[in-house]
């Protein structure tokens, strides 16, 4: 298996598990994200960008026509 494929694989698993348990949010959400982008070594910003789109495409999905 490819590296590609094991990331489809992956961002899968991480989507049916936050449907399943949901999303939280709450006054500490940035700096934990801070720190776990820090622990797997990636920007703040990639982070960022990644759990928004995350969020945005499954709040969407919650939310379609």
């Amino acid at each position: 298996m490819d590296d590609k494929r094991k990331g489809e694989i992956a961002l899968m698993f991480l989507k049916n598990k936050l449907r399943k348990d949901g999303i939280r949010l709450g006054q500490n959400t940035k700096r934990e994200l801070g720190n776990t982008a820090k622990e797997l070594g990636i920007s703040t910003e990639e982070a960022v960008e990644f759990v928004e789109g995350l969020t945005r495409e499954l709040v969407e999905e919650v939310f379609a026509k």
